[in-house]
């Protein structure tokens, strides 16, 4: 089975700097499961982020401060505030967790799973519908690929690294977007741990943390 951990972290124009920029890099790279997946062909774990100030809220506490502040002010007792956390919170728990039947069902952003006869070819690749800025240039190994969505497009697209059965790779890359609703910039550090853990070997919940990866894949740009 392929076991990801997706980990996603989003700042603000004012905490790009300093001592904000100081608390990102003591940001944690990998968390514990919420439980053992069922097997499967891939199970994929996602878990969000959002700093405020020097500190990082995951998406229940960010969710529950915006509703706190938020619904009272549109007419919600406290009793419904209350019950609309309680609603959110459980669907966030039971999305956090997805598990595909095989290695083609996956559907990431910026990464694409290769099976190959070493394990698996995880390559990072700029795609210009759901990718941020700046725009990644680079080696493209498609270009010439007619079958490929990037035939003869003008993007980075390279293998990070092959994970071999027992490997653990992790991939770190960061983003800048514009916020759909008033065109205010932010931005988003994203990393992903990888781990192709072999049919005899137990996934426990700290797997992420138990070692450090075996292999490591970096797209860092300056953000202005």
């Amino acid at each position: 089975m392929l076991l990801i951990q997706e980990i996603d972290l989003t700042w603000h124009k004012n905490e790009r700097g300093g001592r904000y920029a100081q608390a990102r890099r003591r940001f944690p790279r990998a968390y514990p499961l919420d439980g053992p997946p069922a097997q499967a062909g891939a199970a994929v774990h996602h878990l969000s982020f959002y700093q405020n100030g020097e500190t990082f809220l995951d998406a229940f506490q960010d969710m529950r401060r915006s509703l706190e502040q938020f619904l009272p002010r549109i007419g919600y007792t406290q009793e419904q505030t209350q019950r609309e956390i309680q609603q959110r919170s459980s669907f966030l728990k039971r999305n956090r967790l997805r598990l595909f039947p095989c290695i083609e069902d996956l559907d990431l952003t910026d990464l694409s799973i290769r099976p190959v006869s070493e394990g698996y070819s995880i390559s990072f690749f700029y795609d210009e519908h759901r990718s941020g800025m700046p725009y990644r240039r680079g080696h493209n190994q498609d270009f010439l690929d007619p079958s490929s969505p990037l035939y003869h497009k003008d993007c980075l697209n390279e293998t990070a690294f092959i994970l071999q059965p027992g490997q653990y790779g992790r991939i770190v890359w960061n983003e800048r977007r514009t916020d759909y609703d008033d065109r205010t910039w932010y931005y988003q550090l994203h990393i992903c741990n990888l781990f192709h853990t072999s049919l005899e070997q137990t996934v426990k919940e700290d797997i992420f943390l138990a070692v450090q990866p075996d292999l490591e894949y970096k797209q860092i740009a300056d953000l202005y």
